[in-house]
């Protein structure tokens, strides 16, 4: 009986760490796709004025992820750069991506820069 529960204790341990997993990696995908349409909000602005709008637009999908991801831009009339930062516990349930994702106006994904382990091309792919 006692080698019956430790196995059932070792596998919720299993069942449970593969839960948190799957559940980061499915935010990230969720971030990088909030990503990607406040980038067209702000396309679609600039392809009826000519200009972005100069401020970061609200996107209902921000709020969804308010308790893992914080959403920050830098809009200017003609350039943005949109961030998408971890918080804490989305940060160590994510063990294949612990970086900020970026998106600019030319399309570019990447990750902030000044985390070196966050620097190099695999590391990006694997974020995006």
């Amino acid at each position: 009986m006692l080698v019956a529960l430790a196995i059932v204790g070792i596998l919720a341990a299993i069942a449970v760490s593969a839960y948190d997993a799957s559940s980061s990696r499915t935010r990230r995908q969720a971030a990088t796709a909030c990503l990607g349409q406040i980038a067209t909000s702000l396309e679609r602005e600039r392809a009826a004025t000519l200009t972005y709008p100069g401020t970061l637009p609200s996107a209902s999908c921000t709020a969804e992820l308010d308790d893992h991801y914080r959403f920050a831009g830098e809009v200017s009339t003609e350039a943005f750069r949109l961030t998408a930062e971890p918080l804490a516990r989305q940060g160590r349930a994510d063990t294949a991506c612990n970086c900020t994702l970026t998106l600019d106006e030319t399309g570019h994904k990447g990750t902030a820069p000044g985390d070196p382990a966050c620097a190099n091309d695999a590391r990006v792919a694997a974020c995006w």
